[in-house]
This record gives structure tokens, C-alpha cells and sequence, in this order.
């Protein structure tokens, strides 16, 4: 008997160059925006983040919305944008 795999379609990516901030408990870090999508996006910044941690993205000229650190690593960290009520969208 064989096994079926199960493939998870990821959501849509959009290159872009955003800059804005990463805000938090003890952070104000600048941050730039890449792999954007409706779930989430990558970041590159000089400062560290840890997984699990809770940031407020701010895009300049753009808004703000809650984002979580799902991974991190060498300069970059994806993140997850969070609903209100119930954690992050993916």
C-alpha cells in the first residue's frame, strides 16, 4: 500500500522592496519588507529576532499590522500577519 502525499499550496509571494519598522517590547528595529504575501512576508533587518515573537510591522506610507517570527535567521526572519482574535492567518 502506498502512501499519498499532501501537498500544502503556500499563498501567492509578490517581490517587493518595502522599508519600514519592527516594533515591541524592548524593539524599534528597521526593517526591510520582501516575499510579500497575503499571510505574510520576509524581513531582513541588522537586529535579531526570536521565534515566536510578536512585532508591529509599520510600512511607511503604507499602515501597520500585527506580525509573529515564525523563523529566523542570518539577517532575515519570516513572519505571519496576525488576525485579531485568532493568532496568525496560516
Amino acid at each position: 500500500m502506498t502512501t499519498a502525499k499532501t501537498f500544502v499550496r503556500r499563498p501567492e509571494r509578490h517581490a517587493v522592496h518595502l522599508r519600514g519598522f519592527a516594533l515591541g517590547k524592548g524593539r524599534d528595529s528597521d526593517v526591510e519588507l520582501s516575499d510579500l504575501s497575503y499571510e505574510g512576508c520576509q524581513i531582513r533587518s541588522d537586529d535579531k529576532f526570536k521565534q515566536g515573537e510578536l512585532v508591529e510591522l509599520r510600512i511607511i506610507k503604507r499602515g501597520a499590522i500585527d506580525a509573529e517570527v515564525r523563523w529566523s535567521a542570518n539577517g532575515r526572519a519570516g513572519v505571519c500577519f496576525v488576525g485579531k482574535a485568532d493568532g496568525c492567518v496560516a
